[in-house]
């Protein structure tokens, strides 16, 4: 979808791609900073409504289908039995996976089951 924006008496086409990615000025980067440092305080609102019902919102990285949306992983070292490494990689070669991607997913899906369970005793 592209935007026009009219400048100095001519139009330009920009894709929303250009808009989201484009360089900020020097200018435009002072300013983010001033605002940036205002306590909220001294923010003026009055002319933003109020919102009482926040039900459903989700911060928009944080939103599984946005293109930033990551879940934080960190690196793990693990001792596994050679003879479930060497099973895991043949299932994962015949599934088209990374064997380490495979037993990832094993291993979310088994944790996940182990959470509703638990959920469901209380």
């Amino acid at each position: 979808m592209k935007k026009s924006i009219e400048k100095r008496g001519r139009t330009v086409s920009r894709t929303i791609d250009q808009i989201e990615n484009r360089r900020i000025s020097k200018a435009e980067r002072d300013r983010l900073k001033r605002v940036a440092a205002l306590p909220d305080c001294k923010i003026d609102t009055s002319d933003i409504p109020e919102v009482k019902d926040q039900a459903g919102w989700v911060r928009v990285h944080e939103h599984p289908e946005h293109r930033l949306h990551r879940v934080l992983s960190r690196l793990l070292s693990i001792r596994l039995p050679e003879p479930d490494i060497a099973l895991a990689q043949r299932i994962a070669e015949a599934k088209g996976l990374p064997y380490q991607t495979y037993i990832k997913s094993l291993l979310h899906e088994a944790l996940e089951r182990e959470r509703v369970a638990l959920a469901g005793r209380k």
